[in-house]
C-alpha cells in the first residue's frame, strides 16, 4: 500500500485524512520500531543561559528541594526537564502501541456509526 505522505501533508490533511478512512491497519503495519531508541538530552555538554518565569511560590519550592538535596536550583531543574523529555520522548512499547490502536478503532468504528445514523 502507498499510504500518504505525512511528512509534506499539513496538519488538517492528516486530520482529513484519518476522519475518512476505514482502515489505518495497513498503515500501522508498515510502521517499525526505532532501532537505536531516542536520544536522551546531554546534561553535561555546552550549556545555553534561558530565562523563564515562574510562580513566588513555586520557587520557594524548588529551593526548597535544591537545599534538602544539596544542590543549585539549575541542577534540580535541569534534572526536571531531563526527565521530563526522556518520559515524552520514549519509544512506545507493543502493549502501549497495541492499546492506542484499539482505541483509534473504536473512535473510528464511532464515527461511522455516527454518520451512518444521520444519514
Amino acid at each position: 500500500m502507498s499510504g500518504p505522505d505525512f511528512e509534506r501533508m499539513s496538519r488538517d490533511e492528516v486530520v482529513a485524512w484519518f476522519d475518512t478512512s476505514e482502515d489505518v491497519s495497513p498503515l500501522l503495519s508498515a510502521v517499525e520500531p526505532v532501532a537505536d531508541g531516542v536520544v536522551s538530552p546531554a546534561t553535561d555538554g555546552p550549556m545555553a543561559m534561558i530565562s523563564i518565569r515562574l510562580p513566588v511560590a513555586m520557587v520557594e519550592e524548588l529551593d526548597g528541594l535544591a537545599d534538602a538535596q544539596q544542590a543549585r536550583r539549575s541542577d534540580v531543574i535541569r534534572e526536571a526537564l531531563a526527565s521530563y523529555i526522556r518520559e515524552r520522548t520514549a519509544p512506545v512499547g507493543p502493549d502501549d502501541a497495541q492499546q492506542a490502536l484499539e482505541v483509534l478503532r473504536k473512535v473510528v468504528a464511532g464515527r461511522f456509526d455516527n454518520q451512518a445514523e444521520a444519514a
